[in-house]
């Protein structure tokens, strides 16, 4: 199937910034086609990527099927689009390329994904070898990076697990299902999937009837992929949470026009305190149209809010993270026992607090301070007088990428915050949801977001991007946005374009004193 979920790297760039306006083209669909001289046969197709109505990118799709039984799969993914109120820096293009060959049983024997976004190229591969996959990554800041993962005993490949359930299917005319673990290179970790085969159609393009499966995929959280796929499983129609549809063409649409536009604005109803600051506690109510009661809930129960959920529904208590009268900071340097908190403090591809001149700013930032909650929030306000305001120059910019530009929206401010806190011995993390303000008369207003939270003991917000050192009552969290999580694309999928707010009672920091 369709390496379908390039739109979650879709969903990350809406949260703040906007993905990229890619080439433009036009592409004749070929269904499929035979190499005399080779024996291969290949198949071609074509797709146009939909968000909430509009076009934002393409899907070419080629599967090329060896006599010897291997198969190899090349896919093309373009995104373009404009951030509503973005200004003129806000129209963003990115192209992802990636090949994966198959053995003669379907098996993943390697994949290879390159992305370009404005001039910078981040290539990742995953090898299969002794009954481990060997993952790379070469980018800014990083020149293969290769990490080990012992292969668990349900991996099978998507490819291998379609092949035994149209087989289950024909041999009993029945709806077949396969729960397996695949690995997610982006992530850095193995990924439950739920995949049924419901039955055989027959998909509509033009004038042509062609012969399809259609199939349902469950993520680990909760999104639901529905796919129609022809008879060597390449993609004719996708749909991913109701929200990402890929449909098959004739002809690229034109991209990169400035015609799809997203606003990342979510409408909220009711009013708070102007003073969103001074937000000590908040009650809302989220509502989430037509997502399955079903899934997994969008939010939890964690320091940032209490949630009761109601089908659609969410009744929340938001509150602050910021530590209350009695917190003592620990003091520099930390120690750290708990190896789930330790591994914060490690360098990642996205956060280099490795990079000399990230460990250098930190040093230059922090000094000789000792207090750790004085020291997070001089790198909090660093970060805030230092970054300009405004879409980066990519969707998603890595902190060593950001201390050189010096300009970035919520992930920039939210990146360089995690390496610095990192490298100055604080362990963090990235973080994204949602979060909402109100202008003067307390009228809400709300959007996706990134930030950052940190652990003094305890896990605090900070969010660089407003000079917040331990969060208002005003986030929603979807997930941590760190190798090794499950993150937070398929939660944010889910509620793109379905997602309303209301504001209930609230209370401020003096009035809980």
């Amino acid at each position: 199937m369709l390496a379908l979920l390039a739109p979650l790297a879709l969903t990350a760039a809406i949260a703040c910034q906007s993905v990229p306006p890619a080439h433009e083209g036009q592409s004749q669909q070929v269904d499929s086609q035979s190499s005399v001289e080779t024996g291969v046969i290949v198949v071609e197709r074509l797709l146009a990527v939909t968000v909430a109505g509009q076009t934002l990118g393409t899907v070419q799709s080629t599967l090329e099927k060896a006599p010897d039984g291997t198969w190899t799969t090349r896919e093309l993914v373009t995104f373009s689009l404009t951030r509503e109120g973005g200004g003129a820096d806000a129209q963003f293009s990115s192209t992802t390329q990636s090949v994966s060959v198959y053995d003669a049983n379907h098996q993943l024997v390697s994949e290879i994904e390159i992305e370009r976004e404005a001039d910078v190229t981040i290539t990742r591969s995953v090898t299969v070898v002794d009954g481990e996959i060997v993952s790379s990554y070469s980018g800014p800041g990083r020149t293969e990076d290769i990490k080990r993962f012992a292969l668990p005993d349900d991996y099978r490949s998507a490819l291998a697990v379609d092949f035994e359930l149209v087989e289950e299917w024909k041999r009993t005319g029945n709806p077949a299902t396969r729960s397996f673990s695949s690995f997610d290179d982006n992530r850095e970790r193995f990924e439950q999937t739920t995949v049924t085969l419901t039955g055989e159609t027959k998909f509509r393009h033009g004038d042509q009837l062609i012969p399809a499966y259609v199939f349902r995929a469950t993520q680990e959280d909760g999104t639901v992929v529905d796919s129609i796929v022809d008879h060597d499983f390449t993609p004719l129609k996708v749909d991913a949470a109701g929200t990402f549809i890929a449909t098959l063409v004739d002809q690229a649409p034109v991209l990169g026009q400035g015609g799809g536009r997203i606003n990342s604005e979510l409408p909220v109803t009711g009013r708070t305190t102007g003073r969103w600051w001074e937000l000590a506690e908040q009650k809302i109510t989220t509502t989430v149209t037509g997502d399955d009661p079903s899934a997994p809930p969008l939010w939890d129960d964690n320091h940032y809010h209490e949630v009761v959920r109601e089908g659609d529904r969410y009744q929340m208590t938001l509150r602050s993270t910021l530590p209350g009268p009695g917190f003592v900071p620990p003091k520099l340097p930390l120690t750290i026992s708990d190896p789930e908190v330790d591994r914060f403090l490690r360098p990642t591809a996205m956060a280099q607090s490795d990079d000399p001149n990230i460990i250098a700013a930190a040093a230059k930032i922090v000094g000789g301070e000792t207090n750790s909650m004085v020291a997070a929030s001089l790198i909090v306000t660093s970060v805030f007088d230092s970054i300009d305001k405004q879409a980066g120059v990519r969707g998603s910019a890595t902190a060593s990428e950001v201390l050189r530009n010096a300009a970035g929206d919520c992930t920039e401010h939210a990146v360089l915050v995690v390496a610095l806190m990192r490298a100055a011995g604080i362990p963090a993390r990235a973080v994204d949801g949602i979060v909402f303000a109100s202008d003067k008369g307390g009228s809400g207003m709300a959007g996706y977001h990134a930030w950052a939270e940190i652990w003094l003991g305890q896990w605090i917000g900070v969010d660089a991007t407003v000079n917040e050192t331990g969060t208002s009552a005003r986030y929603l969290e979807f997930g941590i946005d760190e190798p090794g999580q499950l993150g937070s694309g398929g939660k944010m999928m889910r509620s793109i374009g379905k997602t309303a707010i209301e504001l209930g009672p609230h209370l401020t920091y003096e009035e809980v004193r």
